[in-house]
């Protein structure tokens, strides 16, 4: 068996015991732009791919495109709404 074969057979298992229901819940899109922290005039344009845990609560996974082929995750962000931030500390 060569490498190649031996690598279509895993490829082949795998898809047929995994599930993507996790990612399948993220149902919104949104397209933002991220700033620098130490560089302000760069900017990255961010899509978030989110699912909402409650009324109160997103979770998104960040990409640095929405081209299938070339998106890369970049980070995971939690929306939370005004009342929920509201009860943060001020040093959160």
């Amino acid at each position: 068996m060569t490498m190649e074969q031996h690598f279509v057979d895993k490829s082949a298992s795998a898809m047929m015991v995994q599930s993507f229901k996790p990612i399948n819940q993220m149902s919104q899109h949104v397209c933002t732009f991220a700033m620098y922290s130490h560089d302000l005039s760069r900017q990255i344009e961010t899509h978030h791919y989110c699912s909402r845990l409650s009324n109160q609560f997103l979770q998104c996974a960040v990409y640095d495109s929405d081209d299938p082929n070339k998106g890369r995750l970049i980070g995971v962000e939690y929306i939370i709404s005004d009342d929920v931030f509201e009860t943060l500390p001020p040093e959160e």
